[in-house]
């Protein structure tokens, strides 16, 4: 089963070296919200620069697998991670590429396929 943002927050906190109230204390938040947020009884913030705040804290690494994993986990189902959401250019074509890949009804194989095609071009690779 994956793990849901609480989960993975505190691994990462506790990966960090940060007990709970201390590590509350350096995000300005309260330990009991953050406890909350941990045991998955309230729902990360949603704004990007909190989110950023608590990333940054844990010296997470933008761009990073972890960084990566951690926006993706705090969007929830329905939401788009808050390091999206604030890139315009994304955020212009988003709704297109979702609409043609859904239109598509690609397969998981095939969806995996995207994927990796779109990170290869990031490393200069020839698409197609």
């Amino acid at each position: 089963m994956e793990k849901g943002f609480g989960e993975l927050l505190r691994e990462y906190r506790l990966k960090a070296g940060y007990s709970l109230r201390a590590f509350a204390k350096v995000i300005n938040m309260q330990p009991s919200n953050l406890s909350f947020m941990e045991s998955g009884k309230v729902n990360p913030p949603r704004a990007s620069e909190a989110l950023v705040k608590i990333a940054n804290a844990l010296g997470l690494t933008k761009g990073s697998k972890e960084w990566t994993n951690f926006f993706d986990l705090s969007a929830g189902e329905a939401r788009i991670p808050a390091d999206i959401r604030t890139d315009e250019n994304i955020r212009n074509y988003l709704p297109i590429m979702l609409r043609t890949v859904a239109n598509a009804r690609l397969t998981k194989k095939q969806l995996e396929e995207l994927i990796q095609m779109v990170k290869n071009s990031r490393k200069g690779k020839k698409i197609g």
